[in-house]
């Protein structure tokens, strides 16, 4: 397995990228993971419908809005978010859809918790949540992590995406992920403090836990 680190990346060049990945992969060449950050871009998956879009505040429309081929509804990317797109052949590795889902969580998961960071699955739906305390003393399960992926003849691609140093207030003009009143939060949220992106990209590499899972070709 290859790790590609990129600069901030625009999103339709790591489109290309990943798809030149992906028939790479499919005709023998080996795994890889793309790691970046993008431009602020709304990207809106199989699922998204146009409510998704808060109309009574429009400020979304300053940005680009993409079609995505991965699963799920609308998410934002922006500086500071970590975007890991993992190329993997699932049939040599003999992985069902859920149990790829569930290694993606589980690497988010891990990588968090270097940073001393508790974060969980929950039955809000796919991605990981992480406890947070608002002002008023109450702890609120907060999103950190979202996934979303697409499965074309055993290959995936897409991926997951970590909330860092990002600005937050982008997620209030969207439903994120279909999800109501859903709270989004990020590590420098968390842990009140400006973090390192190559501290935490390493971290992500070494929590990979498809690196114990090598595909049998």
């Amino acid at each position: 397995m290859i790790f590609i680190r990129q600069e901030q990346t625009r999103y339709v060049i790591s489109m290309m990228d990943m798809e030149l990945a992906v028939e790479g992969v499919r005709h023998g060449q080996k795994e890889c993971v793309i790691i970046t950050e993008h431009e602020t871009v709304y990207t809106a998956g199989r699922s998204t419908e146009s409510m998704d879009f808060l109309k009574s505040s429009g400020k979304w429309e300053r940005y680009p809005i993409y079609h995505s081929k991965r699963g799920g509804r609308v998410t934002v990317h922006s500086p500071g978010q970590i975007v890991v797109y993992p190329i993997i052949n699932l049939r040599f590795r003999g992985l069902s859809v859920t149990t790829y889902v569930s290694l993606l969580e589980e690497w988010i998961i891990n990588a968090l918790a270097t940073f001393y960071v508790k974060s969980f699955r929950s039955d809000h739906g796919i991605g990981v949540w992480t406890p947070c305390i608002q002002s008023y003393g109450e702890t609120v399960p907060s999103k950190i992590g979202f996934v979303g992926i697409r499965i074309v003849k055993g290959i995936a691609s897409h991926g997951f995406c970590i909330n860092v140093n990002n600005d937050l207030m982008l997620f209030n003009d969207i439903i994120p992920c279909g999800l109501h009143d859903v709270r989004i939060t990020s590590l420098k949220n968390i842990l009140g403090a400006e973090i390192e992106m190559e501290t935490f990209i390493y971290s992500i590499i070494q929590s990979c836990p498809l690196r114990n899972n090598p595909p049998q070709y």
